[in-house]
């Protein structure tokens, strides 16, 4: 899942891994029941039906409250529900019970930035951007580096990013998130080419249209800037975005 707004990047990779060597916590047979009820919670997320999905973990983390993914995905889930407070506390969980579950960290670190709690945000990320087993490090940099621009260093915050689309070439959030740390520190023509880029790669995303419109705006080019407000409009939708975009312009 990616959520725009708040410039974080939030991912899950669906996958089973072998339990951690030790004593079983529950009973052989409860925590095969658990991993079906997590498989079929997995299925139904990819299905987008999110009330049987919440069923089925339930279901998973009864028989095995300590299955890491579940309480993964429950995390996941609550954070896309907006439940800040509940994907937190299931996504603490899950890394204290499988610390190998990396995109769980790099999701809690996505809670913290949905909390303005920037600091806290870059402690959970930072062990991510030195683990060379992390198999998508693009993300964790656009999250740091979202959380520094909004610490106020600009010069982490651009190297992070930066860093983010080198990895991901189609990372359109990221080249979104660099137009605007280059815009506040005053680099426009860097702006408008990393806008461009989210664009180009996601000509659906609306955000990157906005940006585009203000600095056209900015520089007197009224023509490119109903262009680009008409396009975020097309793109927004009913969306906040699209609202903001078609308030411009009137």
């Amino acid at each position: 899942m990616r959520t725009k707004g708040f410039g974080l990047v939030s991912i899950l990779t669906l996958s089973l891994s072998v339990l951690a060597c030790g004593a079983p916590r529950v009973k052989a047979e409860d925590a095969a029941k658990s991993d079906y009820h997590y498989r079929l919670a997995r299925n139904y997320y990819q299905d987008r039906n999110m009330a049987m999905t919440q069923r089925e973990l339930h279901e998973s983390l009864k028989l095995d409250p300590d299955n890491g993914e579940a309480l993964h995905l429950k995390g996941f889930v609550q954070l896309g529900l907006n439940d800040l407070a509940g994907a937190e506390a299931a996504l603490r969980r899950a890394i204290e019970v499988r610390p190998d579950l990396l995109e769980a960290r790099n999701n809690l670190g996505s809670v913290m930035l949905a909390q303005g709690r920037w600091e806290e945000a870059v402690r959970v990320l930072e062990p991510l951007l030195q683990d060379p087993l992390y198999p998508t490090p693009a993300f964790a940099h656009g999250n740091a580096g979202w959380a520094w621009h909004k610490l106020g260093d600009k010069a982490k915050a651009r190297r992070h990013l930066e860093m983010s689309v080198f990895l991901s070439p189609r990372f359109c959030l990221g080249f979104n998130n660099l137009g605007i740390v280059h815009r506040d520190s005053g680099n426009l023509r860097a702006a408008r080419e990393a806008f461009e880029k989210a664009a180009k790669v996601c000509p659906t995303y609306a955000d990157p249209w906005y940006h585009l419109g203000v600095l056209a705006q900015r520089a007197q080019d009224y023509a490119a800037a109903d262009a680009a407000f008409a396009k975020c409009v097309e793109t927004g939708a009913d969306s906040p975005i699209g609202r903001r975009c078609a308030a411009r312009q009137e």
